[in-house]
C-alpha cells in the first residue's frame, strides 16, 4: 500500500454536508459523482494532499442509508492506494483478510475498488483503490 487515499464519511444530507466542509477546509468540493450501482452520491474535498470523500445515500436500501441508519453520520472507511489491485488482494488473502467483492469494480474518482471486511480489520472498513489507466 502506498498511502492513505482518502476518508470515507457517510452523510445525510449532501448540501448541508458540502457547504459545512467548504467551511471547515477552506475548498469547494472538486468533484462530485453519483455511483449508480452502490445508490450513492459522492463529493471530494482536497486540502493539500489530504482528500475527504462526503457519501450520500441516493436510494432508502443502499450501503450508506443502511450505515447512516444503524450508525450515524460519521467516518465510513479509509482508503488506501495501491498499485496493483490484485496482486494486493491476493497478498491480503493469504494474510488473512476478508475481501467483500472479489472483483474489483469502478469506484467514483475514477478508480478499481476493493472492500474488506471490518471483522478482519478492527472493525474498520477498509477500501484499496487502484487509479484507472
Amino acid at each position: 500500500m502506498k498511502k492513505i487515499d482518502h476518508i470515507g464519511i457517510a452523510v445525510k444530507d449532501m448540501i448541508v454536508s458540502n457547504a459545512l466542509f467548504e467551511k471547515l477546509l477552506g475548498v469547494a468540493p472538486y468533484k462530485q459523482e453519483e455511483v449508480e450501482s452502490e445508490g450513492v452520491l459522492t463529493s471530494f474535498f482536497k486540502s493539500d494532499t489530504n482528500k475527504i470523500e462526503l457519501l450520500a445515500a441516493t436510494s432508502e436500501d443502499s450501503v450508506i442509508a443502511q450505515f447512516i441508519a444503524k450508525k450515524g453520520e460519521g467516518i465510513h472507511h479509509i482508503a488506501f492506494e495501491v498499485d496493483n489491485i490484485e496482486e494486493e488482494m491476493q497478498r491480503l488473502k493469504k494474510e488473512g483478510f476478508t475481501i467483500l467483492n472479489e472483483i474489483p469494480k469502478k469506484g467514483a474518482d475514477n478508480k478499481l475498488v476493493v472492500f474488506l471486511h471490518p471483522k478482519t480489520t478492527n472493525g474498520v472498513l477498509i477500501e484499496l483503490c487502484q487509479n484507472i489507466k
